[in-house]
């Protein structure tokens, strides 16, 4: 096409999309205007009229007696017998990393929490805790499925408090 064309079709178009919203656009004219009406609110004091006027008083029954004493058993002993320790299942302490991530990749694997800590006594190895459990019976429950995964004979159960 040639430039007259196109300019030709777009004035065309343009011409016509003007036409068509003036054309369909909602005219105020013909509109039909809603007329709103608000009703007045009730009086009140038609519905207070029928009420009976209360008036504050002071109780005077000074009969009963209140107790004030502490008959409660205190949360602190009972606290204090709970043990809130959580238990964790010290596999061995490591100087790989490779093998580091592999034990606790398997371990993760199986469903057990694993998780590394510095070693104390020698900072260039690095200790594989398998836990938290609640209780030390959890551990032995499950110690022969641990130590399998790990190619361990014998791990330590130690008290963990994060």
């Amino acid at each position: 096409m040639n430039q007259k064309r196109t300019s030709g079709i777009f004035i065309t178009v343009t011409f016509l999309i003007w036409v068509l919203i003036f054309a369909l656009s909602p005219q105020p004219k013909y509109q039909k205007i809603n007329a709103v009406s608000i009703p007045s609110p009730l009086q009140t004091n038609d519905l207070l009229g029928s009420l009976p006027k209360i008036e504050p008083y002071e109780l005077e029954n000074n009969t009963m007696p209140i107790s004030i004493e502490d008959n409660i058993p205190s949360a602190k002993s009972i606290v204090e017998k709970v043990d809130f320790s959580s238990y964790v299942y010290k596999i061995g302490a490591f100087k790989s990393s490779d093998a580091v991530i592999k034990v606790i990749q398997a371990y993760n694997d199986s469903g057990f929490p694993a998780f590394t800590q510095i070693n104390q006594s020698n900072q260039e190895l690095t200790t594989i805790l398998v836990g938290p459990f609640v209780s030390k019976n959890d551990i032995h429950g499950n110690q022969e499925k641990l130590n399998k995964i790990a190619g361990i004979t014998n791990g330590e159960i130690v008290a963990w408090n994060p």
